[in-house]
């Protein structure tokens, strides 16, 4: 199959699909060959990288390439047609399925966090808008959800900013895509957490050069209210000093406030965003922490002087978000049910830690150090051992057990953090056990 462009038969981002899916099945693109990155295709066939992406995300939706982070994609393996070895592909699937037994690193949230009943009505009033629903969304998201976003950051979490600021999408990376081209007078990328691959990936993909020392770096990925899988939370005085050494060198702060409510012994601090009067960061958030991931709603706050390069842009962007969720949340935030559902959280996941803690100390007594961390939902183990951190969270593992373990060595005992959001409290008891059974 010859890839033309010129051709009229179908959209440009399925003929690239086409033409990819064919040198796959055909062997011509071997498996575990790496893809072209985003960047380099979009210049050797002279499309965006939007017809690109779209292509490559149906391909690995499909099944035919997988992305790896830091990497990129590439052609999957393929099963071999041999019946017996595909049911013993199938079987290692199911294998590796059962041997979690205990996540305490998961980022789902409790069956109870969230009441269903409630958003349904939401979701059903706003589809009875039957004539808003009947034009595309608009591409920096419904005006008065980002009214109502606007006037929540101000009140909550000191931003500044206007509705025109905002531009909302379906998560992160989907925001990431838009503010990227906006950027091209930047270079290297620092990421204070190096895990957020899905972030990595995007900047790699526009060419972006990704740097460990910040002192090379022009763009600055942080996570003030999450540093650590710990939940460290920056101090007042830290975020100050970095936003006058990131002024002073000229450097853009792309701040992700995930997690910023969960906080149990204090107040959220003030957003990096709101310290900088508004300028030089980029604030990112989602709801998808406060109500359910399954709801992708997202937004960016730009600075004013990004505005004018998004303006001339923003036409050629389609919305990501939902225009029925994003009605819905706008009535459900205006009515005062985030701050209720806050609330509701702080009260579920700090029983649940707290039980979680009674269990462990039960377990360990004097062997152990067990206490609540920052966020609502995460439980500090510092046990007396010779292990390493890492060591004891591996055993775990090894056992069916996820865990986090600090990133900090520490001699004479090892410190693991449990998440207790997914977890049932039926189950802490057997788990806890078993963790007790490592330890020994």
């Amino acid at each position: 199959m010859n890839l033309d462009l010129q051709s009229s038969q179908s959209v440009r981002y399925l003929q690239v699909y086409d033409y990819y899916k064919e040198l796959i099945l055909s062997g011509r693109l071997p498996e575990n060959t790496k893809m072209p990155s985003i960047r380099k295709c979009s210049e050797q066939l002279g499309l965006s990288r939007t017809t690109i992406e779209s292509a490559y995300l149906c391909l690995a939706a499909d099944g035919y390439i997988i992305s790896r982070p830091q990497s990129g994609y590439y052609v999957t393996p393929r099963p071999v047609k041999n019946s017996t070895k595909n049911v013993s592909f199938s079987k290692d699937i199911h294998r590796e399925k059962r041997d979690i037994l205990y996540n305490f690193t998961s980022s789902n949230v409790d069956a109870d966090s969230f009441d269903f009943n409630l958003w349904r009505r939401y979701i059903k009033s706003a589809l009875r808008q039957d004539k808003r629903l009947l034009t595309y969304g608009e591409p920096q998201g419904e005006y008065e959800l980002r009214e109502t976003i606007c006037n929540y950051v101000i009140n909550k979490r000191n931003a500044v900013c206007k509705p025109e600021n905002i531009i909302i999408g379906a998560g992160s990376q989907s925001l990431l895509n838009i503010l990227c081209p906006l950027l091209r007078d930047k270079q290297g990328v620092c990421f204070h957490d190096t895990k957020f691959a899905q972030g990595i990936v995007i900047f790699e993909d526009y060419g972006f050069q990704i740097v460990q020392n910040r002192e090379e770096a022009d763009i600055l990925y942080m996570t003030p209210s999450h540093m650590t899988s710990l939940g460290d939370v920056m101090s007042v005085e830290k975020r100050i000093s970095v936003l006058s050494e990131a002024i002073s060198h000229n450097r853009l702060i792309i701040e992700d406030d995930y997690n910023n409510e969960f906080r149990y012994f204090s107040k959220p601090r003030p957003c990096l965003q709101g310290l900088a009067g508004g300028e030089h960061v980029v604030y990112l958030s989602t709801f998808s922490k406060l109500l359910l991931p399954s709801i992708r709603l997202s937004f960016m706050i730009l600075p004013d002087e990004l505005l004018p390069l998004y303006e001339k842009k923003k036409a050629l962007y389609n919305q990501t978000a939902s225009k029925a969720e994003q009605l819905a949340l706008c009535q459900f935030l205006r009515d005062g049910h985030l701050d209720s559902q806050i609330r509701k959280l702080k009260r579920l996941y700090a029983n649940k830690a707290k039980a979680l803690c009674s269990e462990l100390e039960a377990a360990f007594q004097n062997r152990a150090t067990v206490s609540m961390g920052e966020s609502v939902f995460l439980v500090h183990l510092k046990l007396k051992s010779d292990m390493t951190n890492v060591e004891f969270r591996d055993r775990l593992q090894k056992k069916g057990i996820l865990v986090f373990a600090s990133p900090k060595e520490t001699k004479g005992y090892a410190h693991i953090a449990l998440s207790c959001c997914e977890l049932p409290i039926e189950d802490f008891s057997k788990a806890v056990a078993l963790i007790k059974s490592v330890a020994d």
